[in-house]
């Protein structure tokens, strides 16, 4: 290579990232000149929630994930012992009769 050839390949890097940088500042923008504005997270409690019992089941091997064959209907359950849906509305009237039945007498 001769030295004029050297200095067209120097010439021509140059050329090239200059004209890159400039075209990237015109598409991209000035990096400086974003404002970001960070929405900071509320603070973790430490307090535990009792479960959902739609979503936990206690007695499987996964207690998080509910497997059942059938289709239960809203407030419905799947009772993996009778193997069918049970309503949760019973299960409530159920714990609420003998309240109520106490403070009759």
């Amino acid at each position: 290579m001769k030295n004029t050839d050297v200095a067209l390949v120097v010439m021509i890097a140059v050329v090239s990232v200059a004209v890159s940088y400039f075209l990237g500042n015109a598409i991209l923008g000035d990096p400086n000149n974003r404002v970001v504005y960070v929405d900071y997270m509320d603070s973790i409690s430490d307090t535990v929630e009792e479960p959902d019992i739609e979503t936990y089941n206690n007695s499987a091997l996964n207690p998080t994930v509910e497997v059942y064959v059938g289709d239960c209907g809203a407030m419905e359950v799947w009772d993996s012992a009778a193997k069918k849906c049970r309503s949760l509305i019973t299960e409530e009237t159920e714990e609420d009769a003998p309240e109520s039945a106490n403070s009759e007498e």
